[in-house]
């Protein structure tokens, strides 16, 4: 192979015909502009962090209570819990329905086009929702939003997985939980800020504010390129390589061409494996129809429900409580400056994913979730017996230093990471069918949380504040429990790989010990000298 004049000194320095996650931070420091397009990508996940806590906010807020509440004998304005879960069930069941609908689009005409569809979508959903007099109007909004917010949450990990160095899998993924968290933030930020409105710009700003996702996804979309694993799958090999140009540079010209070979060497081992998948299904409208159910056929099995249950366990774990409702939480069980200690609470989480970046890569996927589960579920049962004790101020500030702990412990686990796995063990030739059966299984649980949550805490209904810790005590261990059957160690191991480690029917818990033993074997086979660090290094093309 020739090699470019004018390529890049620093290239010399990185061998990359190889994954070595040594080679991680010069790799990363080398290509910083895929960085910007991963980050430009992340927006879908904000849209969903912003648009998850969007409800809990606007019911803080007098005035929202005031145009949409009941007013109470008191003379006070109460929204009613089914208000409360109708808003925040319709986006997730709309998010549900568009992640299934999009997923034969997003295999039939590549992950780009259909941002230009969610962003027109969120516009007319963030329209609707200004413009609502009563709570059914509002509703609407919230629906078409969540339609939008489907489409993108599932593109967004998508593309991603699809086109990142190995070495860097971990660390690009996290900005999916990252960019869930930023949105979260802001949105409570402008929402403590605009408490301070009088009248309807009071939630007139959190609502408005939410066009600058839309409105950013139509600005940069011209410039974005096309997943150009997708585009080696259809066959389209200059395209690609064009899109590696926009995703790179096009003086990276030596490496570009590594990781056509890199990819197209990804396409070919998948489409060995999984040579019937075109034959299942149907087609409606040239759409193939059906690869979703290949994710349930042989070894996919496994992968499929350990993908969703690393997403959907997030859940299960609490977070649609701890974190959702948190604004809300806190003045329900009596903290009188309420906005300000989310505010923190948001703060604090973001930090904490962020620290999340570099330990993913350093401690690893299942190092960082499975204790962390265990340690979740401990926190919630403390919790819950605080609870019974609330009405005393001592046990009330214990609550919210609980909350506190338990959103660091999460955020650097399964917050940052769940996502991260759930895009791993997928094969890639059913990528795009596994990320919309997660979202949906993701959609799912939150749909059921979002109607049952407000029932908990509200005080015209359960009015169980601390106490609904027992409750994802529960649901939390058993979710620790599964997680340490189900989530592998996929750090450093390439997608060829991870592969290989299932249909050898290898349990996940054992799979770092497992590829360490094929690295070593495979190593004595080529006659590498003893001594020689091979754990790290496995060949993936040859110059």
């Amino acid at each position: 192979m020739s090699t470019v004049n004018n390529t890049p000194a620093m290239h010399k320095n990185i061998d990359y015909t190889t994954v070595d996650g040594t080679q991680k931070w010069a790799i990363l420091r080398e290509h910083w502009k895929y960085g910007l397009w991963a980050l430009w990508s992340s927006i879908g996940s904000m849209m969903l962090g912003w648009d998850y806590v969007a409800g809990g906010q606007l019911a803080a807020l007098p005035e929202f209570r005031k145009q949409f509440g009941v007013r109470q004998e008191d003379g006070s304005m109460l929204l009613p819990a089914h208000y409360l879960a109708a808003w925040a069930a319709v986006g997730l069941a709309c998010d549900i329905v568009a992640a299934l609908i999009s997923a034969p689009f997003l295999e039939k005409y590549g992950r780009k086009h259909q941002i230009i569809v969610a962003s027109v979508i969120s516009v007319v959903g963030v329209l609707l929702q200004q413009l609502a007099t009563e709570w059914k109007m509002h509703l609407a909004g919230r629906a078409v939003n969540g339609a939008a917010v489907g489409i993108m949450f599932t593109i967004s990990p998508l593309w991603i997985g699809e086109t990142c160095r190995p070495e860097l899998r971990g660390l690009f993924l996290c900005l999916f939980n990252a960019s869930i968290v930023l949105g979260q933030f802001l949105i409570v930020v402008i929402g403590y800020g605009a408490s301070n409105i009088q009248g309807k710009w009071q939630w007139w700003t959190v609502v408005v504010s939410m066009y600058i996702f839309p409105a950013t996804l139509l600005a940069g979309y011209p410039w974005f390129p096309e997943s150009p694993y997708w585009l080696i799958r259809e066959g389209r090999l200059d395209d690609a390589r064009r899109s590696l140009q926009q995703m790179y540079s096009r003086g990276a010209q030596e490496f570009i061409e590594i990781e056509m070979r890199r990819l197209e060497e990804d396409v070919r081992f998948n489409s060995e494996l999984n040579s019937d998948v075109q034959d299942t299904g149907f087609e409606i409208f040239g759409l193939h129809i059906g690869a979703e159910l290949q994710c349930f056929r042989g070894s996919n099995l496994k992968r499929t429900l350990t993908a969703m249950f690393a997403a959907s366990g997030q859940q299960l774990i609490g977070a649609s409580f701890v974190i959702g409702y948190a604004t809300y939480f806190f003045e329900l069980i009596g903290i009188s400056n309420f906005f300000l200690a989310s505010c923190l609470m948001y703060v604090v989480m973001l930090l904490s994913t962020t620290a999340a970046f570099p330990l993913v890569e350093i401690v690893g996927r299942r190092g960082l979730i499975v204790p962390a589960l265990f340690a979740m579920s401990g926190l919630l049962l403390l919790m819950g017996i605080l609870g019974w004790f609330q009405d005393k101020s001592g046990a009330l500030w214990a609550i919210v230093v609980i909350t506190y702990l338990w959103a660091v412990v999460y955020q650097v686990s399964l917050g940052a990471c769940g996502f991260v796995l759930a895009s791993e063990v997928a094969t890639l030739r059913l990528r795009a069918a596994t990320q919309a059966l997660v979202t949906v299984m993701n959609g799912v649980w939150g749909l059921i949380m979002q109607f049952t949550v407000p029932y908990m805490i509200s005080t015209d209904a359960g009015n169980l504040g601390g106490k609904t810790g027992l409750i994802f005590f529960g649901t939390g261990i058993l979710t620790a429990i599964a997680g340490y059957f189900l989530f592998p160690e996929t750090k450093g191991l390439s997608f060829e790989r991870i592969d290989e480690l299932y249909n050898k029917g290898t349990a996940p818990r054992h799979f770092k010990k497992k590829s360490t033993e094929m690295d070593l074997s495979m190593a004595s086979r080529q006659g590498v000298k003893d001594g020689e660090d091979v754990a790290n290094v496995v060949e993936i093309s040859k110059v």
